[in-house]
This record gives structure tokens, C-alpha cells and sequence, in this order.
């Protein structure tokens, strides 16, 4: 075997299984520790466990519970994020979802948007909340470029936290078609997540 007969692999070469928290009390947090994590491993920064207590952070209501509380915190630990070589920013956008996922997809996984979304406008079946109430959640979801099949294509990808895997729902899939009007009833609020020096 010689080095010409080495292949070098990429960070999108491998498959990495990024955990999804369900929550219903902190979906905003929990698609935004998917995406900063996602987002991290593309770069090839990603490393579990050295700054997983800072994204847990994420998973409680009192720093996940709203848009307003995650670009708090984000603005609060993005020096530290970046000491620990994770070169993420973010901002605050008001910009229709079909226009946010477009950006999403032309960044193949660099970048990610966290939407603030009306939970029942896109989950109308009843009793998709489970036991909660569906008037209390302050749903969110996140979307960002992954594969869906290991085998498959990167497409982009929609992360629900809540309601998790109830009635056999998901919390990674095609991009919903309710998305838009569940979006725009949140007015198109949304923060934009990206590595920065990519291009």
C-alpha cells in the first residue's frame, strides 16, 4: 500500500449522529444546541464533551425557553465558544422562511437557522403535544443541511424538538410544508447561525 492509495476523508464523509433534546418548555435552546453542534462537526471542530455543559444550558427554560433568552445566551457565551476554537456567530433576522432556507442550503451545513414557529399550525393533528398543552409551547425548530439516510444526499433538514418522537412524529425530517405559515405567524423571527471564514 502506498500514500497515493489513501483516500482522505471530510468531515461530511462521515456520518455523526447529533442528538436532538425533546422538550417542550425549551424548543428554541434545543434546536440551537443542534445547530451549533451541527454546525461545529461540519467544520470539523465538533468535540462531545468538552463544551456539552454550555449546550445544555440550552435544554432548560430559563436560557432556552425563547428566541430572546437563546440570543442572550448565545451573546453571553460566544467568547468562549470561539476560545474553544468553535468559530460560530450568530444574528437576529426577520426574513421569510423561504429566503432563510435558502441561505441555509447554499452554506452545505456551514450554516443553520433556529424559527420560532405556531406549534399547531404545524402539527394541526390532535393530540400531537402528547399531554401538554399545545397553547403553552413555545415551539421552535431548526434547519440546517444533513443527510436524513447515511447512504443519501445532504438535504436540508428540519429539527423538532417537540414533539419528539410522539405518535410516531420525528425530530429530523423533510422540511414541513406548514413551515412557511407557522413561520410567518411568529413574524418571521428567526436567528441565523454560521462558521465564520467560510465561504
Amino acid at each position: 500500500m502506498t500514500r497515493e492509495d489513501v483516500v482522505l476523508q471530510r468531515p461530511e464523509d462521515l456520518s455523526v449522529l447529533v442528538p436532538v433534546f425533546h422538550t417542550t418548555n425549551a424548543c428554541c435552546g434545543a434546536a440551537t444546541a443542534y445547530l451549533l453542534r451541527r454546525i461545529a462537526y461540519r467544520a470539523g471542530a465538533y468535540a462531545p464533551g468538552i463544551q456539552e455543559h454550555m449546550f445544555h444550558e440550552l435544554n432548560t427554560s430559563r436560557e432556552g425557553g425563547s428566541l430572546d433568552k437563546v440570543q442572550r445566551w448565545f451573546g453571553g457565551h460566544v467568547g468562549a465558544l470561539n476560545e474553544l476554537g468553535y468559530r460560530l456567530q450568530s444574528r437576529r433576522v426577520a426574513t421569510p422562511t423561504a429566503a432563510l432556507l435558502d441561505w441555509v442550503r447554499t452554506g452545505r451545513g456551514y450554516r443553520g437557522a433556529m424559527l420560532p414557529t405556531n406549534f399547531k399550525k404545524l402539527h394541526p393533528q390532535p393530540g400531537a403535544a402528547g399531554n401538554v398543552l399545545e397553547d403553552g409551547i413555545q415551539h421552535a425548530v431548526g434547519i440546517t443541511v444533513d443527510r436524513l439516510d447515511p447512504a443519501g444526499a445532504d438535504d436540508l433538514v428540519m429539527i423538532d424538538p417537540w414533539p419528539g418522537t410522539i405518535a410516531g412524529a420525528s425530530d429530523r425530517d423533510k422540511v414541513s410544508p406548514a413551515l412557511e405559515a407557522a413561520h410567518r405567524d411568529q413574524g418571521f423571527q428567526a436567528l441565523i447561525y454560521y462558521w465564520v471564514g467560510w465561504s
